[in-house]
Formats: C-alpha cells, sequence, structure tokens
C-alpha cells in the first residue's frame, strides 16, 4: 500500500538520497534508546521521499541501505501506523522474519508524514505498556527533528556548493558591511583575501555613475539592481549588474550581493555582426568564427568534442532538456577554458577547442597513448561530470577528434576537415575515445567514398548474391536451416570477401536497400527448398530500421509465399541499442505476425544481457570468438555453458557459430546446445549447392548433414 502524495512537498522530500544513509549517525542513539526502552533487538528510522522508502538508519535488521521493496513489512503496513501501530503476534510468514512490531509515525511541524521509527522483534512479545509507549512518541519526535535537520543541513551544503561553482561573483557581507563569505567567481573578479574587506572598499566612489545612488543602494535604499563599476586585479575596468538581497538567520542580518560581469556582454552587444558569429543557443562562437579564428591564427591547432549518443538523451528525454546539456556543457567549456584557448560550438552536439599544439597535445606521449597534453585531459576528465539538469542526472561521454598544425602542414588539408576525421574514428571505435589525426586517415577516407561508389554500382548492376551456409541440428545431425549471407562479385576481382565491404555497407544508407534486396531473394530461395520446415536467417542492416522495416518484411513474405515463422531475422546488440523504441516497436510487430528473432554474437557486448529483456528473442547465437577457444580456454568454456544454460532457463533455442572440429561439435551437444554452424559441415554456399545438399538430405533421411565434414577454413561473414 503505498501512501498519498502529501499537499506540498516536504522538506525530506527534496532530493532525498541514499548518501544520507552515511550521514544518519545522530539516529544511532534514538534507535539504541529504542530498542532498550521496549527491550527488542532490532530498530530502524525509515524516510519516505515520493514513492520510495528509504532505510536511513537500522539496528540489528541486517539489511543494505537501499530503498525498500514494496513487498517489505514495513511497506506494506505504512498507513497503519495512525500514528502508532502495535503489533505484538505476527503470524509466521516468508516473506519476513520479524514476529512483532512497534511503529510510530514521524511527522513534520505541519503534520505531514516524513518517515517511520519501527522497533521490532523475531518471536512474539507482549504489548508494551502506556508509559513506554509514551517514551516512544518522545523518541519519534527527536527521530523527526534529526530527519528535518539533516534537510536543512543538506539545504545549506547544496546552496554553498552552488555558489562555489556559480558563474556569477557572490559576496555575504554582515550588518555592518564586512564580507564573511566569497565564492570562487568573486575572488577570481575582486582577487583573494576578501574575508574580512568592507563592501564599499571594493566600488571606488569615483568609477560608479551615480554615488549617492550608490551609497544610498549599499545601505539598503532604492532599486534592488544597480550597475556597478570596479578595476580588476588586472587593471581593466569592469562593468557590473549587481543584485542586493537581506540575509537573515535568527537575531544575525547583513547583505548578500550577487555580481555578473557584463562588460564583453556590453562589447559584444555593440557589435553588429554577433549574430553571424555566435551561436545563439550557447553563445559560444559559431562555424564561421571557427573557421575565422583558425585562419586569423595559422599556429594553432584543433580538437573536436562529440559528446557521445547525444541523440539518446534527445530521444529520451526531449528536445528542450537536450538544448540545456548543451548550454551546460558550453558554460563548462567556458568556466574550464585556459584564457588563450578559443572555443566554438561546430554543430549539433560537436564543439571545438582551439590552441597551440603544445596546449592541446602530449608531444612526448607514444603513439599507443592519449596524446592529449596534461591541460586537455583536465578539462575532458571535467566535462565529462554528470550534470544535473530539470530533476535528470546525465552522464556525459566525449569522443576527442585531435588535429594539430604540424599533421596538416605536412600532410595536407584543411585543420577542421582533419579533426572531423578524428572524431570519426573515435566515435566508430565506440565512442570514449581521443583520436589524433594522420595523414593515412585522408586516404582511408578516400578509399572509403570510392568504395561506397563501387558498392552503388555493383548492386545497381546486380553482382551481389547470396550464399547459405547450413545450420545443423546436434541431435540428428540433419540441415535444420541456413544463414543467407550476403556476397559480392566483382567483374574483375571475383568474390570479394564479406570483411572488406560488409562494415562500410552496414554505416551506409545504402544498407537499407541492399537489406530490402537480401530479404526478398533468401524468402524466394527459401521457399523452393524441398524440405517445408527449413528456416532462413537473415541479417538485418541498422538502416533497415530507419525504414519501413514491417512493410518491407511483410512484402518479401506475401511475394514468396515462405511462411512467417521459417523466417528468423538477427540482429546485434549495437542494432538494439542504437534505435531501441523504434527497433523494438518494429521487430514485435513482426513477432506478432510469427517471424523469429535470433540475437547474433551473444555475449561479445556489455549490455547483451538488456537486450534479451527489451526485446522478445527466440535464439541467441554463440559467438564464434568463444566457440573456437572453448576446448582451451576455460573463461570462454564458462561463457560457452553460461550461455546455454541461460537460453534453457529462458526457453529459447541457443545455435553456436564457427564449429570447425568435431570434438568443438560434440563439447556443444554436451552442454545441450541445439544447432551449429560453420566448417566442420559447410561452408556458406550458393543456392544451387545448398538446393542439391538438402534434395540429398531429404532422399537419405538416416544420413547426418555432417556425414562428410569440410576442411575447416577461415571465418565468414
Amino acid at each position: 500500500m503505498s501512501p498519498a502524495a502529501p499537499a506540498d512537498p516536504s522538506p525530506v522530500d527534496s532530493a532525498l538520497a541514499p548518501e544520507r544513509l552515511q550521514s544518519a549517525g545522530g539516529l544511532d542513539d534514538v534507535l539504541a534508546l529504542a530498542r532498550a526502552l521496549l527491550d527488542m533487538p532490532m530498530a530502524a528510522v525509515i524516510a519516505f521521499s515520493g514513492d520510495r522508502y528509504l532505510l536511513v538508519a537500522q539496528q540489528g535488521l541486517e539489511e543494505d541501505p537501499l530503498p525498500l521493496p514494496r513487498e517489505h513489512l514495513f511497506v506494506r503496513c505504512w498507513e497503519q501506523h495512525a500514528p502508532l501501530l502495535v503489533l505484538p503476534e505476527l503470524p509466521e510468514s516468508p516473506r519476513s522474519a520479524i514476529r512483532a512490531h512497534v511503529g510510530i509515525a514521524l511527522e513534520d511541524g505541519r503534520g505531514r508524514r516524513i518517515g517511520l521509527l519501527a522497533v521490532c522483534d523475531r518471536r512474539p512479545r507482549t504489548r508494551p505498556g502506556p508509559a513506554q509507549l509514551e517514551a516512544l512518541g518522545h523518541l519519534a519526535r527527536l527521530a523527526a527533528n534529526l530527519l528535518l535537520q539533516e534537510d536543512i543541513s543538506r539545504d545549506a551544503a547544496i546552496v554553498v556548493q552552488a555558489g562555489q561553482h556559480a558563474r556569477e561573483a557572490v559576496l555575504v557581507a554582515d550588518r555592518h558591511g564586512g564580507i564573511r563569505w566569497s565564492n570562487p567567481a568573486a575572488q577570481r573578479l575582486f582577487g583573494h583575501h576578501l574575508r574580512g574587506q568592507r563592501l564599499h572598499q571594493l566600488f571606488p566612489l569615483r568609477l560608479q555613475p551615480d554615488t549617492q545612488a550608490f551609497r544610498d543602494w549599499l545601505a539598503g535604499s532604492g532599486e534592488e539592481r544597480l550597475s556597478l563599476r570596479i578595476v580588476a586585479p588586472d587593471g581593466s575596468l569592469r562593468q557590473l549588474e549587481a543584485t542586493r538581497s537581506t540575509w537573515r538567520h535568527g537575531h544575525a542580518h547583513g547583505t548578500t550581493l550577487i555580481l555578473h560581469d557584463v562588460t564583453e556582454a556590453a562589447h559584444q552587444r555593440a557589435q553588429l555582426d554577433r549574430l553571424a558569429h555566435f551561436d545563439p543557443l550557447t553563445g559560444l562562437p559559431n562555424r564561421n568564427a571557427l573557421l575565422a579564428a583558425l585562419e586569423a591564427n595559422p599556429e594553432w591547432g584543433l580538437a573536436l568534442i562529440g559528446i557521445d549518443r547525444f541523440k539518446w538523451i534527445n530521444d529520451g528525454l526531449g528536445h528542450a532538456l537536450g538544448d540545456r546539456v548543451l548550454q551546460a556543457f558550453a558554460e563548462r567549456l567556458q568556466a574550464y577554458a585556459h584564457g588563450a584557448m578559443g572555443l566554438a560550438r561546430v554543430e549539433g552536439d560537436v564543439f571545438a577547442i582551439t590552441g597551440v599544439d603544445a596546449q592541446l597535445c602530449d608531444a612526448s606521449a607514444a603513439d599507443d597513448e592519449c596524446p592529449a597534453s596534461p591541460l586537455l585531459r583536465e578539462m575532458l576528465s571535467f566535462l565529462q561530470q554528470p550534470l544535473r539538469i530539470r530533476g535528470h542526472e546525465i552522464h556525459i561521454e566525449l569522443s576527442v577528434g585531435l588535429a594539430l598544425r604540424e599533421d596538416v602542414r605536412s600532410g595536407g588539408g584543411d585543420l577542421l576537415a582533419c579533426a572531423d576525421l578524428a572524431l570519426q574514428r573515435a566515435k566508430a571505435a565506440g565512442g570514449r575515445q581521443l583520436y589524433r589525426y594522420r595523414p593515412q586517415m585522408r586516404a582511408e577516407a578516400l578509399a572509403r567514398r570510392d568504395l561506397d561508389l563501387e558498392l552503388r554500382r555493383a548492386f545497381a548492376q546486380g553482382e551481389f548474391e547470396l550464399h547459405y551456409q547450413p545450420q545443423i541440428d546436434l541431435a540428428s545431425g540433419r540441415i535444420c536451416g541456413a544463414e543467407a549471407l550476403l556476397r559480392w562479385r566483382h567483374p574483375t576481382r571475383g568474390l570479394v570477401p564479406a570483411g572488406e565491404f560488409i562494415e562500410l555497407l552496414s554505416r551506409s544508407p545504402l544498407g537499407a536497400e541492399v537489406g530490402a534486396w537480401v530479404l526478398q531473394r533468401a524468402c524466394t530461395d527459401a521457399a523452393a527448398w524441398p524440405a517445408p520446415g527449413l528456416s532462413v536467417s537473415v541479417n538485418l542492416f541498422p538502416a533497415q530500421l530507419r525504414s519501413a522495416l514491417v512493410p518491407q518484411v511483410l512484402k518479401a513474405l506475401a511475394d514468396s509465399g515462405l511462411p512467417a515463422q521459417r523466417l528468423e531475422l538477427e540482429i546485434t546488440e549495437t542494432i538494439a541499442l542504437a534505435h531501441d523504441s523504434e527497433a523494438a516497436a518494429a521487430l514485435a510487430a513482426l513477432r506478432e505476425h510469427g517471424v523469429n528473432l535470433a540475437f547474433d554474437d551473444f555475449g561479445t557486448g556489455y549490455a547483451s544481457l538488456a537486450v534479451l529483456h527489451r526485446f522478445r528473442i527466440d535464439r541467441v547465437k554463440i559467438d564464434r570468438s568463444f566457440v573456437s577457444g572453448m576446448l582451451d580456454n576455460g573463461e570462454d568454456a564458462a561463457i560457452v555453458r553460461w550461455t546455454v544454460m541461460l537460453a534453457r532457463a529462458l526457453g529459447l533455442k541457443v545455435v553456436a557459430e564457427g564449429v570447425e572440429q568435431l570434438e568443438q561439435a560434440e563439447f556443444l551437444q554436451l552442454l545441450g546446445c541445439d544447432e551449429a554452424q560453420g566448417y566442420l559441415y559447410a561452408p556458406a554456399l550458393p543456392d544451387a549447392e545448398l538446393l542439391a545438399r538438402l534434395r540429398r538430405q531429404d532422399s537419405s533421411p538416416g544420413t547426418p548433414a555432417n556425414a562428410r565434414p569440410q576442411a575447416a577454413g577461415g571465418a565468414h561473414g
């Protein structure tokens, strides 16, 4: 039973977090007194925050300081404490070892429930007397005060921390104008050693536009805001927008000033071309300004910083919050960047840092080490700290492309384009990487462009074909299905290895068209196979999930006459995580039509279990990297064994890829693996050869498919 939400948020409702469990020492005395009072071995204080019940402090319960589950006794009985609940003899229950419970609700000064003080025993007890219950009420009020005081202390700490990181200067003075506290921004603005100085000493009268208005304002009269002028430690004249407020604590009182340096803003407003050179969202210089700065500073290098998976933030939390993330990121850049560095927002989630090569790169770093300078490494570490925006904690991970002037001069090319090549390489490597531009990257990019053009020509001229690798039922040794694998028969090179073009094709928009052709051709070929129960597996390209996948698959099935249950679509973790909700909706719709789903390369990614949970998978495929080493490597064998056991527990079938030895097949069969494919049985075969093999199997039902194993071969795609 969950309690009704209070009409107004109480102090403990705001930002109550598990970290508070580490600071609940003041409650230990309350718990000890409560245990002694009722002569019971267990006691706890639970705080309520929104929809969570947090175990703030406990003695004798031996439970972790985490949110309590809904089925916990304290949660189930929460509403029955009105405010006291005495349960001296609870029935035995497998859900809880507690047999006696005395609990009293904790309330704030306005009578709102903020928590619970509970005292328990593992055996039934007699009902406490009135004096004991009255004393327990006193302890409950003490516990409630401790919770409220801790919230006040935490709020004060938060305010101080916010002031420490605020861009505006903050000065807190006593009633006599003596400075009691200042934040780092104020110390940067005025210099250090501010404590003890007088406010009027910081603002020379001769610099103020209206000296009398300034005197009255500092004395607490007039408008709360006033424009002031100061001389900064570097001798420059600064213009400030100042906001005055009064603080009170008990009998003490004083003045707080928040000072915003508007000097640069005032200068910028005078520039007519600001909009053409500044990004309106973040206020940073834009791409045009960056190009102009690079041209004007031929000694500068460039670091491009991209926020990894920023699309997830936009899609999951909305574009408005995504914009706020970009603004906060830009503010961090400005707060940490060295004065001699330049900043810009290039586009979307890509930002730029410019400076001389020595500021960006560690010249002593080896090729296999991070080439960033210590300053840049510190900046990146600061930039990747979590952001807290509108109640959301945003974790930031970055990819960086670094291009130095010395590299670009020696290899030719545009600095921004070179840094972008390095950034794309970092993202392609999985993100959270820093790559320095090397001249061969441009050659590789040109080669990829040429290959992409060649693939488009090949597809238009019908040079693609499908081969099928048989999948073997390990129990009978017979072919039970086949995986469709794309091959490219080049007019001069012959059959091009899949490893030379599949990865590029998977990242190209052409993948959607080729994937649709593969689906159509595989369904047509499989419909002609003599055994009516054989399935055909088709690997999906990422681009297919951005197109109309469902009607594409249904059309292929309808045109070929292949039953939906004979088609299996294979997805990888990369596809699943890149598209998430899009992929889940499309694949769920296809499963409703009877199409099967397989998870390819299971175990090689960091979120394999999350994918199994998110998508309704029918079969998992054990990656060849584990199968090849499982006879000699205990870790590989353990992963294979665990995968089979997990699949069995979830009711999924398992197929092992890359089986090349009879001993591997025997070990897999012993583990309970259902199917296998690999060079032990056959390489990927043209459709005509597979068809002939199926007919031989059909005519000799007792002959297993591995009666004449193939010679071991290399990897296939």
